[in-house]
């Protein structure tokens, strides 16, 4: 099928077949129904998936879950030329910017097909929201508006009950191990554990074993053990003040398996499991530090969520309190 070949010279990925044969089903089947919340926890090429859909529905001379690559439409997209594709970031959306493209959609055709395609909704300011909620109440006609979030649970009400909500499908873990065995070359427990530490996204699981990221999640384990055994949290300070929140992520992902291991869960359902005899080594911790465990995970969750949707916080700060306050 053409849509498994390479889009726009992308490389496809082959977990994503099935999602888009039921996504195409789905508009064959709702043709009124032209808005869409693709909402995904992770990244599984879900950008490409919503690409492949567009070019689907742009296209003049489709057959059901094929475009034909030839019309006038096809070519445009693929030169990246098409004139009513957009596609919008959130950090450089604003009123104006989306008030100018709902006038310019108007003046056209009724049969022209529109697409407005915006990523991170859940990151959109209120005034943007509304301001999209007064669009999307009345859409133009034949225009599609595809909307992708990592977190739809914190995506207004509003826009929601206007919209189709659509979660993305992960990998299964089998299968997503065996396909990045092909493309790196590492212990399957290393690839399981990359898996798991990014929700299952084979993307995002190659891309954190190549970065340095993975190196000061070694760092990360040696000063958590030490600051545990000293019982001084503020020996994390250092390496939890680099700029890269994913630290804050990977030490949440660590407490989270000694909690586990606290309460007899199986190895099977750890996350770092690579790292499972020195996680165990925690556990010498008495009952009083049990207490202080739960609530600092607590907290952790509460920091990466202020840090990465929330504007203007003062992460230095942020992080001082966390370990003050362990």
């Amino acid at each position: 099928m053409a849509y498994e070949n390479n889009v726009n010279n992308l490389t496809w990925y082959p977990w994503l077949n099935n999602q888009y044969k039921k996504i195409i089903n789905f508009y064959n089947k709702n043709k009124c129904s032209t808005i869409i919340v693709y909402n995904s926890i992770n990244d599984n090429s879900n950008n490409l998936l919503c690409y492949a859909v567009s070019r689907r529905l742009i296209c003049q001379n489709s057959n059901y879950y094929k475009f034909c690559n030839t019309c006038n439409n096809c070519i445009l997209m693929s030169n990246n030329n098409y004139p009513y594709y957009y596609k919008l970031h959130y950090l450089t959306l604003n009123i104006q910017k989306i008030r100018d493209i709902i006038n310019n959609i108007n003046k056209l055709s009724l049969k022209q097909v529109k697409i407005i395609y915006i990523t991170n909704i859940e990151k959109l300011t209120y005034q943007i929201i509304s301001t999209l909620l007064k669009i999307i109440e009345y859409p133009p006609s034949m225009t599609y508006f595809i909307l992708s979030c990592n977190n739809i649970s914190i995506v207004p009400m509003t826009i929601r009950s206007r919209c189709v909500c659509w979660n993305m499908q992960i990998p299964n873990e089998n299968y997503s191990i065996k396909w990045l065995q092909t493309i790196i070359h590492n212990k399957e427990i290393i690839i399981r554990t990359s898996l798991r530490i990014c929700n299952g996204s084979p993307i995002n699981a190659i891309l954190l074993l190549k970065s340095k990221l993975w190196h000061s999640r070694c760092i990360l384990l040696s000063q958590l053990s030490n600051a545990l055994l000293k019982k001084n949290m503020l020996l994390l300070l250092p390496i939890l003040s680099t700029n890269d929140n994913e630290i804050i992520y990977l030490l949440i992902t660590f407490i989270s398996d000694i909690i586990k291991l606290i309460k007899n869960t199986s190895e099977l359902f750890l996350i770092n499991l690579d790292s499972v005899i020195r996680i165990k080594s925690f556990l010498h911790i008495n009952k009083n530090d049990i207490c202080k465990i739960y609530k600092f995970w607590h907290n952790l969750i509460k920091c990466w969520y202020y840090l990465n949707y929330k504007n203007n916080i003062n992460r230095e700060l942020l992080i001082l309190h966390l370990l003050v306050n362990w």
